[in-house]
């Protein structure tokens, strides 16, 4: 193995690992509308890992995040670390959409981070909001169907009889989330990307992502 695949393999593996661990240390904020969802600092490693090396990199952090909730205690496997999965990879799709527009050796200034981020909002949103109806009204209606009546319930007072309203009311208020959570992500990881850069006097390569617009 090459000293360059030697160093993207451990940078890879360092912020996963810290991703990991920022999971375990559970340091987040309930989001108030459906306190069973958090914003938390995971993601934040999975951007920086694709800021410094690319696209593959950031989606290698994410299934290895993803592989460890799987794990079990104390985390619960099975449905939510996926949809934390999906949420994190399709935001990774909009930021390389986004970086594309980022040019070879230009630094990262805020109109790219704003534009990433909007991208990755963008992309993020419409999967989980198709995820989320599929797992309330097609999937596993008789599970989360009835314990989003009892969470709207208890959280907002709300009393919904139809199906579809309750799901439609879940997917807007996730979709919320979600738009909420891309830039707590981006924002922290572009700002430690940008430190780096300054420290260390050089601008790593990102093939994958900066090609001319």
């Amino acid at each position: 193995m090459s000293y360059r695949a030697s160093v993207w393999v451990a940078t890879a593996a360092l912020l996963a690992a810290l991703a990991v661990v920022l999971d375990l240390l559970r340091v987040k904020i309930n989001y108030p509308l459906l306190p069973f969802l958090t914003f938390n600092l995971s993601e934040i490693p999975v951007v920086l890992a694709f800021l410094l090396m690319g696209f593959k990199a950031g989606m290698v952090v994410a299934f290895a995040q993803w592989f460890a909730l799987n794990l079990g205690v104390p985390f619960q496997p099975g449905v939510g670390p996926l949809m934390k999965l999906l949420a994190v990879t399709s935001m990774l799709v909009g930021l390389y959409v986004g970086g594309r527009f980022w040019r070879r050796g230009e630094p990262l200034r805020g109109r790219h981070v704003a534009l990433m981020t909007v991208l990755g909002a963008l992309v993020r949103v419409s999967a989980m909001a198709l995820a989320t109806f599929l797992l309330y009204y097609i999937i596993f209606p008789e599970r989360y169907l009835s314990f989003a009546g009892k969470v709207l319930g208890n959280v907002l007072g709300l009393q919904v009889e139809s199906a579809l309203l309750l799901t439609l009311i879940m997917v807007a208020l996730t979709s919320l989330f979600n738009l909420l959570h891309t830039p707590l992500s981006v924002i922290p990881a572009a700002a430690i990307y940008k430190a780096y850069v300054k420290a260390t006097g050089r601008q790593p390569a990102l093939e994958e992502q900066r090609h001319r617009a």
